[in-house]
């Protein structure tokens, strides 16, 4: 018998929900996205975007710090350390986050900034 459409979205609805939970009880590997950041999309290029989303699932849940180093993130996202600087550039100008180095020839660390929705850009 062949599956009705309202079945087929009780399911995936049922699914969706399942998957949430199990990720969400391991408490790694998610940040919350909200609604504001549609408002960023068209004025971030689409390495920017992809640096924020790797930025977010490589940071801390509770305070949006992530500290992996420009080398580590190019050569997970094939792009050279170059190319990243300038996404983290991108980011920084947009508000979306910031650097800072802690210590002297450190690692810098990234912060997500919080952001809202643009009215009016």
């Amino acid at each position: 018998m062949e599956e009705t459409k309202l079945s087929q979205s009780v399911r995936l609805k049922k699914e969706h929900a399942i998957w949430r939970e199990s990720l969400f009880a391991k408490k790694e590997g998610f940040f919350p996205l909200f609604s504001g950041f549609k408002e960023y999309l068209p004025k971030l290029s689409n390495g920017a975007v992809t640096l924020f989303i790797y930025i977010g699932l490589h940071s801390n849940n509770e305070t949006g710090e992530c500290f992996h180093s420009v080398d580590r993130i190019a050569s997970f996202l094939k792009k050279t350390p170059r190319t990243i600087n300038s996404y983290f550039k991108e980011l920084e100008e947009a508000g979306l986050i910031e650097r800072l180095q802690l210590r002297l020839n450190g690692v810098s660390h990234t912060f997500i900034r919080p952001y809202t929705e643009q009215k009016g850009d």
